[in-house]
């Protein structure tokens, strides 16, 4: 049972609030953020999935102490995480189910990512970065973002299971949305653990893929593509996706690796899927544009996350259009996907003489 989804939710910085007090709420979101954080982490919403409970019923499944639980409760039900009964006992919201780890929707492994450990301790060096240009998460830790995860093997998988967490949903939504039966062969770039690239085989059973991923990760790839039923029309390559782009496909996916990158960088892999795709392959970047103005775009704010933990940074539709160009791609269109993801369609500029 869920509370009732069209409840009041009170968010902190209300528009008639004083513009001192909406900045306030603003500085201070690591009020709302830990506590939710805390609970996903304890497993709280897993342990209400068959109901109601008191608090001290929570702290006990859960190892916490009552009192500092309840107070975490109480924050987060106060922006609609969780809600308290009449009685005192707390219950799930819809938006406390998205931290159950089975819920289909799930991002508690987002959460998690986000608001501890090393990318939460990245943010405390952002002014060093927009100071000096260095990553945030490297004057934080010593070592660069990929880096680390190659080290801090508990990290990596709370971030790969983060970075999967959303695809399925965007996979589900993009295979009947964009018809790539015409493609005899997709090749994934840096796939995880091959959930786009088989939900998109599965649409197209014709088609056969190749996905390119590190060593560690392929294996778990191998093992979902199985489950997918399409194991037997894919290639796994491991290596290096921005160094190891196969040659011969008809499409090549990227999905939210190239804003990881400089420019520099971003441009290379690109040159490197135009030599290896020929004349006729189609590119599919899959990435949030940002859109210009003053309004909100979680575009904006995750271009900060990307500031703060490596070189990478968001980009406009304009400044797609002109990467890919420099690439030797010509942007056809922007399709919406999943929110706030977009994909970029963009087929090779023909060489005078190709």
């Amino acid at each position: 049972m869920t509370a009732d989804a069209s409840a009041p939710i009170g968010l902190p910085g209300g528009p008639y609030d004083p513009p001192h007090v909406r900045v306030l709420s603003l500085a201070a979101a690591k009020w709302v953020s830990q506590p939710i954080a805390v609970l996903a982490s304890l497993g709280v919403a897993d342990a209400l999935g068959d109901g109601p409970r008191a608090v001290e019923d929570l702290a006990a499944a859960v190892g916490a102490r009552p009192g500092a639980l309840g107070r975490c409760l109480r924050a987060a039900a106060s922006v609609g995480v969780f809600a308290e009964r009449e009685d005192g006992t707390y219950e799930l919201t819809p938006m406390a189910g998205s931290l159950r780890v089975d819920a289909p929707d799930s991002i508690r492994n987002w959460v998690l990512m986000l608001n501890q450990g090393p990318m939460w301790d990245s943010f405390g060096k952002l002014e060093e970065a927009v100071r000096t240009g260095r990553s945030a998460f490297e004057v934080a830790h010593g070592r660069p973002l990929f880096e680390h995860l190659d080290k801090d093997v508990e990290f990596r998988g709370v971030y790969e299971s983060a970075m999967g967490e959303l695809t399925s949903e965007l996979a589900g939504e993009l295979a009947p949305a964009i018809d790539f039966s015409g493609y005899g062969t997709l090749v994934d770039l840096g796939g995880g653990d091959g959930e786009l690239l088989g939900t998109l085989l599965r649409h197209c059973p014709e088609s056969r893929g190749v996905l390119v991923e590190r060593p560690h990760v392929v294996e778990r790839a191998r093992v979902r593509l199985a489950e997918l039923g399409v194991v037997d029309r894919t290639r796994l390559v491991a290596g290096d996706a921005t160094e190891e782009v196969p040659s011969g496909g008809d499409a090549y996916l990227i999905k939210n690796m190239l804003h990881c990158f400089d420019d520099a960088t971003a441009l290379a892999v690109l040159r490197r899927v135009r030599e290896a795709g020929g004349e006729d392959a189609r590119l599919f970047v899959i990435e949030v544009v940002v859109p210009p103005g003053n309004g909100f775009h979680w575009a904006k704010l995750i271009d900060i996350e990307m500031l703060a933990d490596n070189d990478g940074r968001e980009r406009g539709e304009d400044e797609w259009r002109e990467l890919l160009g420099r690439a030797g791609f010509e942007l056809e269109r922007v399709v919406p996907a999943t929110p706030p993801q977009s994909v970029l369609i963009a087929r090779p500029v023909r060489r005078v003489g190709g």
